[in-house]
């Protein structure tokens, strides 16, 4: 086995890239046009309310064009403007398909609040898109790991008999099924799932008869969730393995891990304390706990 050190060393010489295109999304969205559909129909839809409502014997032709609004509402209605009023109001879309009371409120304030026109550039929509692509990137990084495990040959299994059969596989963790937690502390013998209110790690990869339980971050900078990440790495380093083949891995994708092994400058004295305080512990435990690892992209690369 490769040391821990050397090989945390080794990521520090070979960081992460500004961009990976695992986790881009540059292409226009496959359904931009659906989207453009559905924003111009709400939007012709507000304004036909808009005219009508107060004239007189209208209130049946409102409510009628209401139900044709709510009609509109469950698919693709998200990145309009008006779906984006819909979350400025402190509310969302399930909210207002769950209470239809709701969705004429939101709908009076928002005719009354924002200016009303029929034009629907396909951009902003797609703006409004790429602004959430952080939320598009769920298991991105779990996929990026798969995909190198599969070209060096590892192979993929959902039993736990076909993951003791292989000396090169893998297996994603799940909330129940052979890799659940409960089924991986009674298979390895390992406190999976301790003292985490039952937080699942990302992968088990086996090589060698040697066992890796692997939890993944992707980090592009330090801040309040971000700071939570690194220290769930940091914690599944202080886990002492059971048995002489088991080990934790930590692994930290993104371009934070070049600020915490020092090839980026901190933005500020604080975040450079923190990074420094993370940095001291991470080697300390790794020091401490030979068969525990913290890598980046390149150390997992070397490594499987």
């Amino acid at each position: 086995m490769i040391d821990n050190i050397k090989l945390l060393k080794y990521c520090s010489k070979n960081p992460e890239i500004f961009l990976d295109s695992s986790y881009m999304f540059v292409e226009k969205h496959k359904h931009i046009k659906k989207y453009a559909e559905v924003t111009k129909e709400i939007k012709n839809t507000l304004i036909a309310i808009k005219e009508v409502k107060g004239k007189k014997d209208s209130s049946k032709i409102v409510d009628q064009l209401f139900q044709q609004l709510y009609k509109l509402m469950p698919k693709y209605s998200n990145n309009s403007e008006f779906g984006c009023f819909i979350n400025a109001c402190d509310s969302s879309l399930e909210e207002v398909l769950f209470d239809k009371n709701l969705l004429i409120k939101i709908t009076h304030l928002y005719l009354e609040k924002r200016d009303l026109n029929d034009i629907v550039p396909i951009e902003w929509i797609q703006a409004l898109i790429d602004k959430r692509a952080a939320t598009r990137k769920g298991n991105v990084g779990e996929k990026k790991l798969t995909d190198i495990l599969e070209a060096k040959g590892y192979r993929q299994v959902k039993n736990i008999e076909e993951f003791n059969d292989t000396n090169t596989v893998f297996a994603k963790c799940s909330s129940k099924g052979d890799f659940s937690n409960e089924r991986l502390r009674k298979h390895f013998g390992e406190s999976i799932g301790a003292n985490t209110q039952g937080k699942k790690l990302d992968l088990v990869i086996k090589k060698n008869n040697q066992i890796f339980f692997l939890e993944a971050k992707h980090m592009k900078t330090a801040g309040g969730e971000q700071n939570k990440q690194i220290l769930e790495l940091i914690e599944l380093l202080r886990k002492r393995p059971k048995r002489f083949k088991s080990h934790y891995v930590s692994f930290l994708d993104g371009i934070y891990f070049n600020k915490l092994f020092g090839m980026e400058k901190a933005a500020n004295t604080e975040e450079y304390n923190k990074i420094i305080r993370q940095k001291t512990e991470i080697i300390s435990l790794l020091g401490k706990i030979k068969q525990n690892y913290f890598i980046n992209t390149a150390g997992f690369k070397k490594f499987y």
